[in-house]
């Protein structure tokens, strides 16, 4: 699978462009809401808050989000590109 098209880049640095890629990630499987809160063990709010860009957030719960969405997280170094987790 391609780097979801949001902003032309595959990093996410903000609450809004995460909420932007899990909305398109979610999309793309055809999901409600719904669908990806229980896959992912959360509330449907909860879910609707992440796509809003709500800043507070639990970080803990929006890893779940991903890992539902079938991501995981890795940081890369932006000068060397290298990636750890």
């Amino acid at each position: 699978m391609t780097a979801p098209a949001i902003s032309g880049r595959n990093a996410v640095y903000t609450m809004r462009e995460a909420a932007a890629v899990v909305r398109e990630l979610r999309d793309e499987r055809g999901w409600t809401q719904a669908q990806l809160a229980e896959r992912a063990r959360v509330s449907r709010s909860f879910v609707a808050d992440v796509e809003a860009g709500k800043a507070s957030v639990e970080a803990s719960k929006v890893f779940d989000l991903w890992q539902a969405l079938g991501f995981e997280v890795a940081l890369r170094a932006r000068d060397t590109g290298d990636v750890r987790w």
